[in-house]
């Protein structure tokens, strides 16, 4: 069985063949460094990779943190992973998955494939899990693709030959940009920022949170950023109500500067014709890209589930 595998630094996305069907899942990144406590109906997911105890809690402050690059190669990423395949629903067995790799560490300066990266996340992901009272996935086989690129191959594959496609993918750590040539004929060229991402504004939401008296993980801090408009939501979430315009300020603040930062990293691209948005942090940036491009509306390319759109190109290339 083969899996297509987004495996971000915020959520996990899959996508997979059930006989006709195709399947999909997201499974969210929130690990602590120790087992949690059995209590209630739903299950608890420990597990033990490389003498440490790690398990899933969405709640918890010190859930350890994967919003930076070593991420890819980390025991957590691999923890990740199994996890989000026991939460298919799928019978535990062999598979062979495809996985993904920020541009900045796919690439190398010379713009080749870097073997070394790629190898060391393959060799990470080879790894096997133990999950308490559990069985878990047995991983045969693992692939490695480049972020963004697969996820304009339905729209690049009907292109005219001189047309081409700037595709902005900003994750929760890392901004890859790739303009991508008619029909996948070629790459044109590629921009990775490892140190840009929606991690930018989930820090300093967190910071802002913990002066409302509400300290609580990335994942929480995520979830504020995606309800940001919603006063309510908000008036639920932060403690000590005195403190919410502090939290409003630092959720448009950070957006902001966001919004620069990959405005700026865009802006040294030209003689695209078609754009396309994708990641976790569309939703943010989508209408600032879309002014500054300048294309056509209907050369704008921005779906209804943009963190799907990597899993999807890839699964489609892969098929």
């Amino acid at each position: 069985m083969k899996i297509f595998i987004d495996d971000g630094s915020t959520n996990i996305k899959l996508q997979w063949n059930e006989g006709q069907e195709i399947k999909r899942a997201i499974s969210p990144n929130s690990f602590k460094r120790e087992w949690a406590v059995a209590f209630g109906g739903d299950p608890v997911y420990n597990y033990t990779l490389n003498g440490e105890n790690y398990s899933f809690d969405p709640i918890s402050s010190d859930a350890l943190v994967t919003t930076n690059v070593a991420w890819q190669y980390s025991d957590v990423n691999v923890v990740a992973v199994h996890h989000a395949l026991k939460r298919t629903g799928i019978t535990p067995q062999e598979v062979d998955i495809v996985v993904t790799l920020p541009l900045a560490e796919f690439y190398n300066r010379d713009n080749q494939p870097c073997m070394e990266n790629i190898s060391r996340k393959q060799e990470n992901l080879m790894r096997p899990v133990v999950l308490n009272d559990g069985e878990t996935f047995t991983i045969r086989n693992v692939e490695v693709m480049p972020e963004s690129i697969p996820a304009g191959f339905s729209v690049v594959k009907d292109m005219d030959d001189l047309d081409s496609l700037l595709i902005i993918d900003l994750g929760g750590t890392t901004l890859d940009i790739s303009h991508v040539m008619a029909r996948m004929r070629g790459i044109s060229r590629i921009y990775g920022d490892s140190n840009l991402g929606v991690s930018l504004m989930t820090q300093e939401v967190r910071a802002a949170m913990a002066v409302a008296r509400t300290k609580g993980s990335s994942y929480l801090a995520d979830d504020i950023i995606i309800h940001r408009n919603e006063d309510e939501y908000l008036r639920r979430r932060i403690n000590d109500l005195s403190k919410l315009p502090i939290v409003a300020e630092a959720l448009k603040s950070s957006q902001n500067r966001l919004v620069n930062r990959v405005i700026e990293a865009i802006s040294s691209f030209e003689g695209y014709s078609h754009v396309m948005v994708i990641g976790g942090g569309t939703e943010l940036i989508a209408s600032a890209v879309k002014e500054y491009c300048g294309v056509r509306a209907d050369r704008f390319y921005r779906s209804d589930d943009p963190q799907f759109d990597l899993v999807n190109g890839m699964h489609a290339i892969g098929q």
